[in-house]
């Protein structure tokens, strides 16, 4: 069981904080269940309830820098790997998979791969299809996000560090 100021990555929601543990009820019709109220470090102002005994929440720790500084070494030297030629429809299958798995080498690969796709897409003067939009800025967010508190810099500066050892524009 997490702990109250924990911070934890939030499937979708990226880097949140444990700002409370409650016993709440949302409805007259059901018994009174333990939430842990989480604030997303990075969209004030949103409030997240979730169960803590639920088996459908998915949320882990952040990665610590040397997890950070690692994965960012071995995607380096990785063969990128290519979403050409796919029907959109196969594209989002594929990416929502890869966002499931949801461990933050995955998400970085991903974010590379789409990255290279969109700027091979620019420079035949196209520019991308909506499901590679989509998910690019989703995974710029979450990536971006937790390598931020995982390194103490902010989410431009993480953008900058990405761009300059993998390559990312």
């Amino acid at each position: 069981m997490y702990q109250l100021n924990d911070i934890v990555v939030y499937e979708s929601s990226g880097v949140c904080r444990i700002c409370d543990i409650q016993e709440l009820s949302f409805s007259e019709d059901t018994a009174p269940n333990t939430y842990y109220i989480l604030a997303p470090l990075f969209s004030p102002g949103d409030v997240i309830y979730t169960p803590v005994n639920s088996t459908k929440t998915v949320f882990r720790p952040v990665i610590s820098r040397e997890e950070a500084l690692e994965t960012i070494r071995a995607v380096q030297g990785e063969e990128i790997a290519s979403y050409e030629g796919m029907r959109s429809s196969e594209l989002e299958y594929r990416y929502r998979r890869a966002l499931q798995g949801f461990r933050w080498g995955d998400l970085l690969r991903l974010l590379r791969a789409i990255n290279r796709k969109m700027q091979r897409a620019r420079r035949s003067g196209k520019k991308g299809s909506e499901v590679d939009r989509r998910f690019q800025r989703r995974l710029d967010f979450l990536v971006t996000g937790e390598l931020a508190v995982a390194l103490n810099v902010s989410q431009e500066e993480t953008r900058s560090l990405l761009e300059r050892e993998l390559e990312l524009v």
